[in-house]
């Protein structure tokens, strides 16, 4: 990892999204992931950025010294320390159980993905079919939350299609607020949503009694279910 000399000039979180904005213009890259102080705090004394690229010809040396070309107009503003690596060898190093890696996971704050809408979509549409097939075995609290999880992901891609920087919120309620200040509007009725959030919540079994009526039934999955399909619908017509 290329390291830049510190310098006395404060990092923010909009520096991030100014410096992640210039290398999707000139560079390409396939995500770009801050992390460090300036994702905890929102400030810092240098910007750590993690960059995938597509690129896997390029070993990572060759790749490292062609972003800090790319970045070379930032320098005298603020220090850089980029992290980058071809997207394969990323998914290896993950798999591998990269300490840093599954440090940046967890602390990490996404600025950029490429095609982030059709990925968040493709997902959805995985948990619909995931729920159904669960549905068919009998496992009802499993389809709930993967029908829950089909919303929530419906929702957050809509709303980064529109530009909304992605926050980390499980509610539908939440999310369907937000949605209507981006011009989104998607019709649940009120009792859907809270009963979907509510499976959401009551997940794991010690917090069961979180759920309105107790461990989920067939009818419950299948409400869930159609929920999602509809929500789903809304907003392809969107």
């Amino acid at each position: 990892m290329l390291v830049m000399a510190k310098n006395n000039n404060l990092v923010t979180i909009a520096n991030a999204k100014i410096v992640s904005k210039y290398l999707v213009e000139h560079f390409d890259p396939e995500c770009i992931v801050v992390f460090g102080s300036v994702s905890k705090y929102g400030k810092g004394n240098d910007l750590d950025l993690l960059i995938a690229t597509k690129d896997d010809q390029k070993n990572t040396r060759e790749l490292n010294a062609d972003i800090c070309k790319s970045l070379k107009p930032f320098f005298k503003k603020f220090a850089i320390d980029p992290f980058v690596v071809p997207k394969p060898l990323l998914r290896e190093y993950f798999l591998k159980g990269s300490p840093f890696l599954r440090m940046v996971q967890r602390e990490g704050r996404c600025l950029y993905m490429k095609e982030s809408v059709k990925e968040w979509l493709k997902q959805a549409k995985e948990d619909l079919d995931t729920a159904e097939y669960l549905i068919k075995g009998g496992y009802y609290r499993g389809a709930c939350y993967c029908g829950q999880q089909a919303i929530e992901k419906t929702i957050k891609g809509a709303l980064i299609g529109k530009g909304w920087e992605l926050e980390k919120t499980h509610s539908i309620e939440r999310l369907l607020a937000i949605a209507q200040d981006y011009g989104i509007m998607i019709n649940i009725p009120e009792d859907d949503i809270i009963f979907i959030d509510s499976i959401y919540r009551g997940r794991y079994p010690a917090e069961e009694g979180l759920l309105p009526t107790g461990e989920p039934t067939e009818a419950d999955a299948k409400r869930v279910l159609q929920t999602a399909w509809d929500a789903a619908k809304q907003l392809i017509r969107e």
